[in-house]
């Protein structure tokens, strides 16, 4: 069987996790910035992307395992020693193509993953300097284990 597929397949692939990294990087501007509103709307965008990549990949696999066979190994690789010719060159170039791509996108990814965490934990100093735990005004027994209720913060400061 002929890999020209195989290798549409693949260029929609490289294509598709090209604007998912684009959007990567958009979210990480809007991270830096603080601007919810933009990271909603590209949260949403980013779901089709990886929907579209879900269908190519369903995709693939059929016609990978049209090319190889269903009972030997249904790699890349193996579609590759199958090809020749310039369809092997061509197929070792997006496999190339594509494994950069998804490397970049996961260091972008992991950078907006530590960019949100420090936001998190900004936000949480900040509660916690607004709202201070409160001090045992009352009398009470050494002993006694404090209600949940009397643990947890509130936002309204009542004295009687």
């Amino acid at each position: 069987m002929s890999a020209k597929k195989l290798i549409k397949l693949l260029e929609k692939h490289v294509k598709l996790h090209k604007g998912l990294l684009e959007l990567a990087k958009k979210k990480t501007e809007a991270l830096k910035k603080g601007d919810m509103e933009a990271l909603s709307e590209m949260m949403k965008e980013e779901q089709t992307y990886i929907a579209a990549i879900n269908q190519v990949e369903r995709e693939r696999i059929r016609v990978v395992e049209a090319m190889v066979g269903k009972e030997d190994e249904r790699t890349l690789t193996a579609c590759i020693s199958l090809a020749e010719g310039t369809e092997r060159a061509t197929l070792e170039k997006l496999r190339d193509d594509l494994t950069a791509v998804i490397s970049e996108l996961k260091n972008v990814n992991q950078l907006n993953q530590q960019l949100t965490q420090q936001s998190l934990e900004f936000v949480n100093v900040m509660l916690d300097m607004l709202m201070p735990q409160p001090q045992n005004v009352n009398y009470a027994a050494p002993n006694r284990v404090p209600n949940s209720y009397e643990v947890g913060r509130s936002l309204f400061d009542s004295k009687a």
